[in-house]
């Protein structure tokens, strides 16, 4: 029988490298006080400026009710704002203040991460990386179709 630790597991991989990504992310952004989650809000925000939760819950990739906590903290330490659509008054979109903006020199802060996770890698091996696990997430979606 071997050992637990030699289980071959994608599960296991990508449970333990994204533990260890969200700390090495969290502790460069400790610094700004920010979040991994409210920057990835944040990131959303400075490339498009004005966004529905809706729409923020689906670049983000998390539910509607965890996403609408988290634009409710950043409303809280005004990060952003929250006002009905010029065009549309029963929709609400978010939007940067200008402390929220003025952190946009961290917009590309995934480059850092990416950097440091494929330390190593070749260019190529980077470029493989992506589309395994572009390939694994379909292959997740499709099964629970």
């Amino acid at each position: 029988m071997k050992k637990a630790d030699a289980v071959q597991s994608i599960g296991r991989h990508l449970n333990f490298t994204t533990g260890r990504m969200n700390a090495l992310c969290q502790k460069m952004l400790d610094p700004y006080d920010l979040s991994l989650p409210q920057w990835v809000i944040l990131s959303c925000l400075w490339r498009d400026k004005n966004l529905t939760v809706g729409r923020l819950a689906e670049l983000v990739g998390t539910g509607l009710p965890a996403t609408s906590r988290i634009v409710d903290r950043m409303i809280e330490r005004d990060l952003v704002n929250r006002h009905k659509d010029k065009k549309d008054g029963r929709v609400m979109v978010i939007t940067l203040t200008d402390k929220g903006r003025g952190l946009d020199h961290l917009s590309n802060f995934y480059e850092s991460i990416n950097a440091i996770l494929f330390d190593g890698f070749t260019d190529q091996e980077c470029e493989q990386a992506f589309d395994l696990l572009g390939r694994m997430q379909v292959s997740a979606k499709n099964a629970l179709q």
